[in-house]
């Protein structure tokens, strides 16, 4: 038998001294409700990246027009949860209560771990001021059952009255990766909750826009803990809690939940980008100019190949069950606020806190999809005062307004009626508010049309704006200054003569303007497809055109129009027609030097 050398054997009882105490450390060092928790550990902040990866660009026909199509793989990241929190997709999730404690590396899923040990009481509380004397509740343990209970007793303390908290969003989504991003959750975990209620069509191919219509009634707050003895009962010890915590996985708490209702829908057809855009940017204009519910027009159902899918989660199930198949924003909007009861929210999100530091959680999130996008080739023929309007829809969105200051300043209003752009020849400045177009706010919301009625020749303008509806006009004065006292109905025009006092104005042009005063415009109505002009001294209208009358040669390449400008360019005057999706504009007047009116165009903006 062979005999190990003494060295050797003292090296190897010295080895196994040293494991000894490093395991008999480790022991030590997890013995501690500290020690756990800090095993493991905070959160890193999520990296905010968005690289392309490849590019790749190509010309297609749209619509008879030649278009470049870029499409881009691109690599994103970005951070879920944090002060925005955790969107919830399962109304099942009964893991989600104020005070519960998860596991971190589950905050990806759609219903996370929990960290099942006995738990210390606490405070819950509410953040709704209504001068409910019973706002906080304490817990003898945070347990569903306790908190729940909790909660209850405050809302049956509270008047009813819920806070008119809403949002509306609305974003282009090209693919299930770009999707989960929107919404704020990984694709490969809590987003299939979602997917299962919105589910990408495959029949054919489609364009889609998701939609998202929030209401917060109100948010559940749990104390936050000032020591580790504040979470745990007596009796819980440090190997229970190491049981669910450690390297990579923190400990974590639930601090806030939100409850309220909200409405997802995924807009689907086979129309373009371009009509869906405005479709939807038509709608939420409703959305913001319709102060007494009288817009009913479904802008949506134009589109071709229509198809609608709705998420609704939470609220009365009356409501929800009108806004099935509804294609008007406006109606869905008006049914968030009717008076809701306030016992019928949901938990639709909540926040996340590290128990090791208290501080927020982020999530990272990760993805990687391709985005296509389409601009106009170059938009070729058009005249230097607006080539440089190619690709403004892409960035700006459509024109519902226009007109010409002075000189060849021309100012182009969005859908909405909300935000303009300057522009000059190759210059574009913007957007701004149309606050900003004089020197006080605007009185309308919304503009819906509008007219320099001095012409772009005068050195100052007089400006006639006509709000979203279409209904109502004011003047602004070559010093900036509204005529807020003198918002009138446009049945007032011309002895109330207006031919369009039913439907609407929708658009102006300048026409002429004399020496001596009197001066003239067309005006579209709200649908435009028909014209007419008007004279404002003395004031009288025109016979009512149909807009393929437009022209010598009746070639208007547009059935409807939705913004115009009438301006001079030394002695020649031309009119600039934008179609009724604002993205397409054609140009009318001595376009070649012939010495009479000829159309220039379609161009995309």
């Amino acid at each position: 038998m062979k005999k190990l050398p003494l060295i050797a054997c003292l090296f190897a009882l010295s080895l196994l001294s040293l494991l000894s105490a490093c395991k008999k450390g480790e022991e030590v060092k997890l013995n501690t409700f500290d020690a756990v928790v800090e095993n493991g550990g905070g959160f890193a902040e999520p990296e905010t990246e968005e690289v392309v990866l490849s590019s790749e660009s190509n010309e297609v026909e749209i619509d008879g027009e030649t278009w470049i199509c870029t499409t881009e793989t691109k690599s994103v990241k970005r951070g879920g949860g944090g002060t925005e929190g955790f969107p919830l997709f399962n109304p099942n999730a009964n893991v989600i209560y104020p005070g519960n404690m998860l596991q971190g590396k589950s905050l990806k899923n759609a219903t996370p771990d929990i960290i099942a040990v006995e738990r210390a009481g606490g405070t819950i509380s509410t953040d709704v001021v209504d001068g409910n004397i019973q706002s906080t509740f304490s817990v003898g343990s945070v347990t569903k059952s306790e908190v729940t209970n909790a909660i209850n007793n405050i809302i049956a303390g509270s008047t009813g009255i819920v806070p008119a908290n809403f949002e509306f969003s609305y974003a282009n989504v090209q693919s299930r990766e770009q999707f989960a991003l929107e919404v704020g959750v990984d694709v490969s975990t809590a987003f299939t909750d979602l997917e299962a209620k919105l589910s990408f069509s495959t029949n054919q191919e489609y364009n889609r826009y998701f939609v998202s219509l929030n209401q917060s009634y109100y948010t559940m707050s749990f104390d936050i803990p000032t020591s580790l003895d504040q979470l745990f009962a007596e009796g819980v010890t440090p190997e229970d809690l190491a049981k669910y915590v450690g390297e990579g996985n923190p400990a974590t708490y639930i601090s806030d939940v939100t409850y309220g209702r909200i409405y997802y829908m995924l807009i689907e057809s086979t129309s373009s980008m371009q009509e869906m855009d405005a479709a939807i940017a038509a709608s939420f204009n409703g959305v913001v100019t319709d102060v007494d519910g009288s817009i009913e027009a479904s802008y949506l159902s134009e589109l071709d190949e229509l198809k609608i899918q709705v998420f609704a989660f939470g609220g009365e199930a009356s409501s929800t069950l009108q806004t099935i198949g509804e294609t008007n924003l406006n109606v869905l909007v008006d049914l968030l606020a009717e008076s809701a009861d306030i016992g019928s929210g949901k938990p639709l999100s909540y926040t996340v806190r590290s128990v090791y530091d208290n501080q927020i959680v982020s999530v990272q999130l990760a993805t990687q999809y391709d985005v296509t996008n389409c601009v106009p080739s170059g938009n070729q023929g058009a005249p230097p005062y607006t080539a440089h309007w190619t690709g403004l829809g892409s960035s700006f969105g459509p024109i519902g307004a226009a007109f010409n200051t002075t000189g060849t300043e021309f100012i182009l209003i969005n859908k909405l009626g909300n935000q303009f752009m300057r522009s000059n020849v190759g210059v574009l400045e913007g957007p701004f508010s149309i606050d900003e177009l004089g020197t006080e706010p605007c009185p309308f919301s919304g503009i819906g049309a509008a007219c320099n009625i001095d012409g772009n020749q005068n050195g100052e303008f007089y400006l006639m704006a006509i709000d979203a509806t279409g209904t109502q006009y004011t003047y602004m004065n070559p010093s900036g200054k509204w005529s807020t006292s003198n918002v009138l109905p446009i049945s007032n025009l011309a002895g109330g003569t207006c031919p369009f006092n039913l439907t609407g104005i929708g658009a102006m042009a300048f026409r002429h303007v004399d020496p001596l005063g009197p001066s003239s415009r067309y005006m579209f109505n709200m649908q435009g497809d028909k014209y007419t002009y008007y004279l404002n001294n003395p004031q009288s209208f025109d016979s009512v055109y149909n807009l393929w009358q437009w022209g010598p040669d009746y070639s208007c390449p547009f059935d409807r129009i939705g913004a115009a400008i009438g301006f001079y360019i030394g002695d020649d005057l031309f009119f600039i027609l934008f179609d009724h999706t604002g993205f397409k504009y054609t140009i009318y007047g001595n376009v070649n030097g012939a010495g009479y009116g000829q159309f220039l165009g379609s161009f995309t903006i």
